[in-house]
C-alpha cells in the first residue's frame, strides 16, 4: 500500500540512526566546543536493539518501503551491525546503504558488510590537505578516510563520497578533489553547507552554492548530464572522458522537498518526516510494550498522511516561524 502526504509525497525510504555518538568532530555535525566530554548522549538502554529495528521495518513494508539507510553519529560504531544488514535484506527490502566517516571499515569489515547483503557504502569527505581536515575535524585521519574510499571502491564496485563545501575553508580543493578521485568508479557528491540544528553557526556567507561548485569544475572538466531519479537529492552528471560522477547536493540553493520521500528514526526510537524537524513520533514505547503491529501501522500511517514538511523549500519563513523551536541534530538523525 502507498501512503502520500498532503503535498502527494509517497513514503519510500527510511534513513536509520543507529547511534547519537560518533568518533570524529566535523564541525558541520558535532562540533568539539559543544560535544565534548560533558555531553549527555543516549544510554544503551534508551537505544533501539537491532530486533526493535526489524520489527518496525516489518511493519513499514505495509508501505512499499524500498530503501534504507543506516546511519549515525557513526553506525559502525554499532557491533555487529553486519547482523542488523542481514536481518534487514531478509525482510525484503530492495536496497541497504550505510553513510560512515570511514575510520572503522577496513577491508575485512567491507567484506562481511557486503556479504551480509549491503548493498553501497557513502564516505564523508572534507578536505585533502590535513590542515584544513584538522581545522574541519580535528578527530580525523585523513588518511585512513582516502583508504576506506579505495576499500570501498574496491568491495563493492563503487562508492559515493559527501563532500561538504564551505566558503573559504575548503572551497579551494574543489578541483584538487575531483582530480584524485575522477579515474575511479565513484559519485563525489558535493553538498553546500545546511543548517541543520543549532550547533553548527550555519550563516549564509558560509554557504558555497553547488552553482559556484558546478562553475569551479567546468574550467577543467567537461560534464554531461545524466538522468535523476525523481525522488534524489542530488542531480548527477558524469564527468566526460573519466570514470567518476558528480552530484550536486543543493539544499540551500535548489531545494529538494517537492520530491522528499524519506523519513527518519532515530536510534531512540522516534520517527521524524524531515531532516529540519523540531519533533518526532515516539515508536519505541509501542516496540516495546506493545504486539499490535496494526496500531503502530496505523499510526505511522497517520503521521505521514498529515505530513506538510517542505523547510528547505521556505527557509527564510521557516527560519522565522521556528525560532524559538530547537532543530534536531544532524548527529543524532543521521542527515
Amino acid at each position: 500500500m502507498v501512503i502520500n502526504d498532503k503535498l502527494k509525497r509517497s513514503f519510500e525510504y527510511l534513513r536509520i540512526s543507529l547511534t547519537d555518538r560518533c568518533n570524529y568532530r566535523c564541525s558541520y555535525c558535532m562540533p568539539k566546543d559543544i560535544f565534548n566530554a560533558d555531553y549527555k548522549y543516549l544510554k544503551k538502554s534508551e537505544l533501539l536493539t537491532f530486533e526493535e529495528i526489524l520489527s518496525f521495518i516489518k511493519a513499514l513494508k505495509a508501505f512499499d518501503l524500498k530503501k534504507i539507510r543506516l546511519t549515525g553519529g557513526e553506525p559502525l560504531l554499532r557491533r555487529n551491525i553486519e547482523n542488523l544488514i542481514n536481518g534487514i535484506k531478509d525482510t525484503g527490502i530492495n536496497e541497504v546503504a550505510l553513510t560512515t566517516n570511514g575510520s572503522l571499515l577496513s577491508f575485512s569489515k567491507a567484506k562481511l558488510l557486503k556479504q551480509n547483503g549491503l548493498d553501497g557504502v557513502t564516505i564523508s569527505l572534507d578536505s585533502l590537505k590535513c590542515s584544513t581536515n584538522k581545522k574541519i575535524n580535528p578527530y580525523s585521519n585523513l588518511s585512513k578516510v582516502i583508504d576506506s574510499i579505495y576499500i570501498a571502491t574496491d568491495v563493492f564496485g563503487y562508492s559515493k563520497i559527501n563532500v561538504v563545501i564551505m566558503n573559504n575553508i575548503n572551497s579551494n580543493e574543489i578541483f584538487d578533489i575531483v582530480d584524485k578521485f575522477k579515474n575511479f568508479n565513484v559519485e563525489i557528491r558535493f553538498i553546500e553547507f545546511m543548517d541543520v540544528g543549532e550547533t553548527n553557526e550555519w550563516n549564509l556567507d558560509r554557504v558555497y552554492s553547488s552553482e559556484r561548485i558546478f562553475r569551479d569544475i567546468s574550467k577543467y572538466f567537461s560534464l554531461i548530464k545524466l538522468t535523476d531519479e525523481l525522488s534524489s537529492t542530488s542531480t548527477k552528471w558524469q564527468l566526460n572522458g573519466y570514470n567518476a560522477k558528480i552530484g550536486f547536493i543543493s539544499s540551500i540553493t535548489q531545494p529538494f522537498c517537492g520530491s522528499c520521500n524519506r523519513a527518519r528514526l532515530s536510534a531512540d526510537g522516534l520517527f521524524y518526516t524531515c531532516l529540519f524537524a523540531s519533533q518526532g513520533y515516539n515508536v519505541l514505547d509501542a516496540l516495546r510494550n506493545s504486539s499490535d503491529v496494526n496500531k503502530l501501522q496505523n499510526d505511522i500511517e497517520n503521521v505521514w498522511v498529515r505530513r506538510i514538511d517542505q523547510y528547505s523549500a521556505l527557509r527564510k519563513s521557516s527560519r522565522q516561524d521556528n525560532e524559538h523551536k530547537s532543530k534536531i541534530e544532524m548527529s543524532y538523525i543521521g542527515g
